[in-house]
């Protein structure tokens, strides 16, 4: 399989724990139950229900480049996103009595004027994050630097000039 654009400057890829197969399954089942018209059908999810989830989690994949966050999942459905980690506001670790019962965890990551984007199962999520924050923090400070430091010369140079300029305007009016 060859590299593409957006997976050049491969860091890491995450792993998912099989665990969240059973929490999903659950999920499902639980908001089956709680309807009326889902009882029926949650007997056939029974069934069902597993080797679907487990055909979802094959499509789960995550992994971070030097500048930006690759996330890919589903099945029947797919959906592939590439978050630039310039525009990467916050990711923050969700966890609850029943994810503490699976040994996992719900990560949120924000952009700014988007919704955020939901991965659940991601082991080692804390290190994960604090891997991403960590790559996001110096690729803007490397990006940053150069062009702050030529902007501001450009301005103190420019202010220089003014102030010459109004030192010799004085002194030709004294």
């Amino acid at each position: 399989m060859t590299e593409g654009y957006a997976d050049s400057g491969h860091i890491v890829s995450v792993e998912f724990d099989p665990k969240v197969r059973v929490y999903w399954w659950l999920g499902t089942m639980f908001g089956m139950v709680m309807t009326f018209i889902g009882i029926p059908v949650a007997f056939l999810w029974l069934i069902i229900g597993m080797p679907i989830h487990h055909k979802q989690f094959q499509g789960l994949a995550c992994s971070l480049t030097d500048r930006s966050l690759n996330i890919r999942m589903g099945w029947l459905f797919k959906k592939q996103q590439n978050i630039p980690l310039d525009k990467l506001t916050d990711v923050s670790i969700h966890e609850g009595p029943i994810l503490n019962a699976f040994g996992v965890v719900r990560m949120h990551f924000e952009t700014a004027g988007s919704a955020p984007f939901i991965l659940t199962g991601v082991r080692g999520g804390p290190q994960f994050r604090d891997l991403i924050l960590k790559q996001r923090d110096s690729m803007s400070s490397q990006s940053m630097m150069p062009v702050q430091n030529s902007q501001s010369d450009e301005v103190l140079v420019e202010i220089r000039d003014l102030l010459k300029e109004i030192n010799a305007n004085l002194a030709n009016n004294q």
